[in-house]
């Protein structure tokens, strides 16, 4: 404040001022105010009131432009505010900020009088300096300054922190609070070593939750604002690739291409930066997505600048996000994470599974029990761990919650899985401290036609600690001959769970687990609707959700597991009879859980989770027997009925004795209650049981007739044959209704709630944690078997996997 500036110092920094402010900042001594030049940007007005701290804004301002710094009054800004989130939100300042040449920030300042300089520091670095710096994006320093009132010359008395090292206040203190008491002259880094793979400067492994964090903030606050966008997003994510495949492939000793090189002491343009990231991105696009792409794949310059791309490689050069990932996955995949919630809109038709959703439905699969059944049965490598598919794997989520269980149920009990010579050995290799999940890159399996989604998967797989060796860019609806990985390509005619006699289309049958959440009622590309009659059995016109689930019969072997979200359309409507009969035929189902609306955003659909088995070949050769008989005896009913509506014999009884025959011949079809819809230009609704009062025979006759004409009556000797088959192989399964499932989702925001579906609980705290989603705890799913209480635990009581009914 003024009053704590003596004279004699107010009329040092003037003094400065008139020998190197030139007209970047003047002094008006009479009424106590200094002026910046227009060039100068800001977000407060050009004269300010000259107090102490002020006339050291001043001093430095003028420093910063002399021929002693070197920078241009352009690449200043001075008092800039930015938002915290979205407009008219609170809002922090930066007292001086440099920008680079291309625009981006190269450095920000807090400054101090020269009477609170000491006081103030350590608040004002921690606060002021770590604490507004994610708002800003990711500048190369944080400088805390002033300039004392002394001597002939002006000098900046400056803490000099290196803020690509150092994202994080206490990780700094704990490091010593290393920094330099210099400013930079002209962005110079004389001292400059380039990150390497194994060099004197490599990658950082041991960035820490913050890091991460504060790189999400810059990048949300850079990017997206406050609305999601799916073009920066998908450029976003080139750059990510660009940078897995650069540590994946740099040799030992030479430098990292994933990096912003100084030159002559100053840092590269924008220019630069981009053409390198951008060759990494296409060599990185042809190994990990598709290999016959050719050189015209890009980074799209138009809607995600050069700018952009040396601003996420500025955040990201110092950091190892595929070595790192190894050892801190769940680290990095939460940076992910929160990255993909604010950047990304879903389009229609594809919704997001939420966590609470995806480990409940892992837990009533007992994938940790499959998984120690497969290892103690196994002969090969190869056959040691459950194949898990994702045929529709958005983003990758079913994958790295199977990913993270199967890992911790083999680590948990190193003790079981390494019984014996071999087991130890496989246990070492694939379950290492170093590398907990590498197992994954063989088992681990998913596509999705979406160029955006099979990319976010790839990267989401990796920055969690990999498994992303067979995540594709393919159509989960095309010939499997077409698909290139042979785990997806048919299987040998021997090796058919069931005869091509029985069913016509090609098999797989390589995969043990597949979780999904398929894409509802989405529109099929025209290549793919022509080859739909190649690939599947049900009709072209099922919709994709019923498609999908024969899809999986496909993929799954014999007595593998399905679990997958499904519209409840499909388990009820007419439409989709031909599904269910497909899954009856070929799957036991276990258990049916029934959600409520709204738990996926912009979307109001009823959705159940389906939990089945897939049959053995003399299980499918039992239900077909069984209704071969019971269509038999369904048929016999029927022609018998038929000839009880004989127009001469119609004529001479009356049409309450034709109908009480024919109905009673139909006992078992019909139950006397049913009503059948007539087509037509005016449809109509038959009734089976209705008064004839005193109509004749012949009328009762061609009414019962047309009724055995009408599609209608085909669906209830159908449903007929069903039902009695189901009774005969007693077909029963477990079905659940939940009202709350751990949260509530909204356009604006995402609440906790109750939750029905399964406990879980934080390892630390041990409280109960309802929405996984607003927990950074590690947590465990808690059970109940001997009193359950939740639907899990009932799950887990009743449904048995892997008998044989």
């Amino acid at each position: 404040m003024a009053s704590m500036l003596s004279e004699q110092n107010r009329q040092w920094y003037y003094d400065v001022l008139d020998q190197i402010g030139d007209d970047t900042v003047t002094c008006d001594r009479g009424n106590n105010t200094v002026t910046y030049h227009p060039a100068i940007d800001s977000d407060e007005g050009r004269v300010r009131s000259a107090g102490a701290e002020e006339l050291a804004h001043a001093v430095i301002v003028a420093l910063l432009i002399s021929d002693e710094y070197k920078y241009e009054r352009t690449s200043l800004g001075h008092e800039i505010r930015f938002a915290h989130g979205s407009k008219g939100s609170k809002a922090d300042e930066v007292d001086i900020l440099i920008w680079d040449e291309d625009r981006l920030p190269f450095a920000i300042m807090e400054i101090k009088s020269a009477a609170e300089y000491e006081r103030e520091k350590e608040d004002a670095i921690r606060h002021q300096l770590f604490g507004t710096a994610p708002l800003v994006g990711t500048p190369k320093l944080l400088i805390y300054a002033t300039v004392m009132p002394t001597g002939d010359t002006p000098e900046i008395c400056a803490v000099c922190i290196d803020y690509s090292e150092y994202r994080d206040y206490d990780i700094w203190t704990v490091a010593g609070k290393p920094h330099s008491n210099k400013v930079p002259v002209a962005y110079q880094d004389l001292s400059f070593t380039p990150y390497s793979n194994g060099g004197e400067r490599d990658l950082n492994l041991t960035s820490t939750a913050s890091d991460f964090r504060t790189i999400a903030t810059a990048f949300h606050n850079e990017f997206f604002g406050e609305h999601p966008d799916n073009t920066l997003f998908e450029n976003l994510l080139k750059c990510l690739l660009a940078k897995i495949y650069d540590e994946r492939t740099c040799r030992t000793g030479d430098d990292y291409v994933f990096q912003v090189f100084y030159r002559n002491g100053k840092p590269e343009g924008a220019r630069k930066t981009f053409e390198r990231v951008n060759v990494l991105y296409r060599k990185a696009y042809k190994r990990y997505i598709d290999s016959t792409v050719d050189d015209s794949i890009e980074i799209d310059v138009r809607n995600f600048s050069e700018e952009n791309v040396k601003s996420v490689v500025q955040a990201l050069q110092g950091i190892s996000i595929t070595k790192g990932a190894a050892r801190h996955g769940d680290v990095i995949g939460a940076f992910f994470e929160e990255i993909l919630r604010t950047g990304f809109k879903q389009d229609r038709g594809m919704y997001f599974t939420h966590d609470n959703i995806v480990r409940f439905m892992i837990e009533a699969l007992c994938l940790g029990e499959m998984t120690s059944s497969i290892w103690n049965t196994s002969n090969h490598p190869e056959n040691r761990l459950p194949y898990v598919i994702d045929p529709a794997c958005g983003s990758g989520t079913f994958l790295l919650h199977a990913m993270a269980h199967i890992t911790a149920m083999v680590r948990d009990n190193e003790t079981e899985f390494s019984r014996d010579h071999d087991s130890k050995l496989y246990f070492d290799k694939e379950f290492s401290d170093q590398q907990p999940n590498s197992w994954a890159d063989k088992f681990l399996y998913g596509f999705d036609p979406k160029f955006v989604m099979a990319v976010t998967a790839k990267v989401n797989m990796v920055l969690h600690g990999d498994g992303s060796a067979h995540i594709l860019k393919e159509d989960a609806f095309k010939p499997l001959t077409s698909y290139g990985d042979p785990k997806l390509r048919p299987c040998e005619e021997q090796s058919r769970s069931v005869e091509r006699a029985v069913y016509s289309p090609d098999l797989c049958e390589r995969f043990d687990v597949v979780l999904s959440n398929p894409p509802f009622g989405i529109t099929l590309a025209a290549e793919t609707k022509r080859t739909l009659g190649e690939a599947f059995s049900l009709p072209d016109s099922t919709p994709s959700e019923g498609l999908f689930v024969e899809r999986c019969f496909q993929l799954l072997k014999a007595r593998g597991r399905l679990a997958v979200v499904l519209p409840e359309s499909l388990l009820n409507t007419k439409t989709m009879i031909g599904v269910r009969l497909l899954l009856y035929r070929f799957f036991h189902i276990r258990a049916i859980v029934s959600l409520p609306r709204n738990i996926f955003i912009d979307t109001p659909t009823q959705t159940s989770l389906l939990f089945a088995e897939k049959k053995t070949r003399s299980q499918v050769a039992a239900w077909d027997a069984a209704w071969a008989n019971q269509e038999e005896l369904v048929s016999s009913a029927l022609a018998r009925a038929s000839k009880t509506l004989n127009r001469r014999e119609a004529k001479s009884r009356s049409a309450s004795e034709v109908a009480a025959q024919f109905l009673s011949t139909l006992s078992g079809i019909v139950t006397g209650r049913d009503w059948v819809s007539k087509g037509g230009k005016s449809p109509e609704l038959l009734n089976l049981s209705r008064d004839w009062g005193t109509c004749e025979g012949i009328e009762a006759a061609k009414y019962y007739r047309a009724i055995l004409r009408t599609a209608d009556f085909k669906s209830l000797r159908q449903h007929a044959i069903f039902r009695n088959v189901a009774q005969d192989m007693n077909y029963t399964f477990a079905t659940y209704e939940v009202d709350e499932v751990g949260f509530k989702l909204s356009k604006r925001k995402e609440r906790s709630r109750p939750n029905q579906l399964c406990q879980f609980v934080g390892k630390k705290s041990a409280q109960a944690i309802f929405n996984l989603h607003n927990s950074d705890e590690p947590y465990e799913v808690q059970i109940f078997p001997d009193h359950p209480q939740t639907i899990l635990d009932f799950i887990l009581r009743d449904v048995q996997w892997g008998n044989s009914a």
